[in-house]
C-alpha cells in the first residue's frame, strides 16, 4: 500500500479533472503495481459527472454557468456529484484479484471506521452509497482498465447543500428510487453528526485520521508516500492533451430525440435511453446512466436496437443479442424493452 501525494503541483488546487487524469496515469504506469491511495479537496465549486451520464439531463447548466461552477467527467460510473472546499474526495487504485473489483464495502470500510470514531453512525447503503440517518453523504464509483481499477468517493463535510440542489438535476426515476422529491432531501453534510469533541475538527485532520486507519500507523510520518514530481505532471499533461481534448469529452453531444426514458434497476442503477422513432422504426438510440460498469460497450447495444421495429418483442430480441450483463450489468432484455415502449418511464423535459 502506498500513499500518492498530488499536492506538489502549485496550481493543482484539487481540480477534479486533474484528479481524474492523475488517477488514470497511476493505473497505467508500470511503476505502481500495488494498492494506492490518493485524495483531493477542490477549492473551486465543481460538478463531477459519471462516465455514461447525459450532462444535459443531469445538470442545471444555466445555474452552473451563472455561478462559475466547473464541470468534470470521470471515466468511472456512478452519478453526478457537487463538490467544493467542504468536500474530501478519496480514491484507491488496485489490481483486480477476482474479489476486490466492484467490492465497494472493502474500500469504504476504513472511511466508515473513522467516521464512527467521529460519532457518525455511517453505513454502506444499497449499491454504492454511504449514508447516515438514511441520507447520503458519499457516492462511490469505479473504473477498470485491463487488470487495474480505481474506486473511490466523496465525503460531504461542509458542502454548500443549497448550491448542490440547484446544480444537480437528477431524473425523476432516480429520485423515486431513493423515495425522495429532491436532491436536498436525500443528502447531508457529516459535520452535524460529529460528536461534541469533534464538532470543530478540520478536514485536514479528518484526512489524517483516514490515512492512519488505512495504513494502520499512529504517526503520519510513517505513511509510505510517493510525491509527484515535475516529470509526473508533464506526463499527466500529455495524457490530458491526448485523451481529454477540449470540452467534447466532458460535455458530450446534445441530442434532440423524440423520447427520453429512464428507470432505476436495483443493483444496477439508472438506465436511460434517448431515442427517435420514424414510421414505426427506431432510427436513433443513445444509452446513458449511472451504472458502475462504465467501460461496457454501449455502442453495441445502440447498434442492435437501431433499425428495428418499435415493438416490444423486436426490442427484446435486439437486447438479447447485446451482451447486457457485460455492457451494463444485471438487467434483462425484457426490462429494457419495457423501458422503451412504456410511456410511464418518460422523463418530461429531459434532453431538450
Amino acid at each position: 500500500m502506498l500513499y500518492t501525494d498530488l499536492s506538489s503541483k502549485a496550481d493543482y488546487s484539487g481540480n477534479p479533472m486533474t484528479f481524474e487524469i492523475a488517477s488514470r496515469y497511476l493505473m497505467a504506469d508500470d511503476r505502481f503495481d500495488e494498492t494506492l491511495f490518493n485524495w483531493s479537496r477542490p477549492m473551486k465549486p465543481s460538478v463531477i459527472i459519471g462516465g455514461n451520464q447525459n450532462i444535459y439531463s443531469e445538470l442545471n447548466l444555466d445555474y452552473i454557468k451563472a455561478h462559475d461552477i466547473q464541470i468534470a467527467r470521470r471515466a468511472g460510473g456512478g452519478g453526478a456529484v457537487y463538490v467544493d472546499s467542504g468536500n474530501l474526495t478519496y480514491s484507491f487504485i488496485d489490481t483486480d484479484d477476482g474479489t476486490n473489483y466492484m467490492n465497494f464495502k472493502k474500500y469504504a470500510t476504513p472511511v466508515i471506521n473513522v467516521l464512527k470514531r467521529l460519532g457518525v453512525d455511517a453505513e454502506l447503503s444499497g449499491r454504492n452509497d454511504l449514508t447516515v440517518d438514511g441520507k447520503k453523504f458519499s457516492g462511490m464509483a469505479t473504473f477498470k482498465a485491463g487488470s487495474r481499477f480505481y474506486v473511490g468517493g466523496t465525503l460531504m463535510i461542509d458542502v454548500d447543500l443549497d448550491a448542490a440542489a440547484k446544480a444537480l438535476n437528477p431524473t425523476k426515476s432516480k429520485l423515486a428510487s431513493k423515495g425522495v422529491q429532491s436532491v436536498h432531501s436525500r443528502v447531508t453534510n457529516l459535520r452535524p453528526y460529529f460528536s461534541d469533541q469533534y464538532k470543530d475538527i478540520s478536514i485536514e485532520d479528518i484526512l489524517g485520521m483516514i490515512l492512519k486507519e488505512i495504513f494502520q500507523v499512529d504517526d503520519l510520518a510513517d505513511v509510505p508516500t510517493y510525491r509527484f514530481d515535475s516529470k509526473d505532471w508533464d506526463k499527466i499533461e500529455a495524457m490530458r492533451q491526448k485523451d481529454y481534448p477540449g470540452d467534447d469529452w466532458i460535455m458530450g453531444k446534445k441530442l434532440h430525440d423524440n423520447y427520453f426514458h429512464s428507470n432505476h434497476f436495483d443493483g444496477v442503477g439508472n438506465v436511460e435511453v434517448s431515442f427517435s422513432v420514424n414510421n414505426g422504426i427506431v432510427t436513433h438510440a443513445k444509452i446513458f446512466g449511472d451504472f458502475n460498469k462504465a467501460n461496457g460497450n454501449l455502442a453495441e447495444i445502440e447498434e442492435h436496437i437501431t433499425g428495428v421495429p418499435f415493438e416490444r418483442d423486436n426490442l427484446i430480441e435486439a437486447f438479447e443479442n447485446s451482451h447486457l450483463t457485460d455492457n451494463i450489468g444485471n438487467v434483462n432484455p425484457k426490462e429494457l424493452a419495457e423501458l422503451m415502449v412504456n410511456p410511464d418511464f418518460e422523463n418530461i423535459g429531459q434532453n431538450k
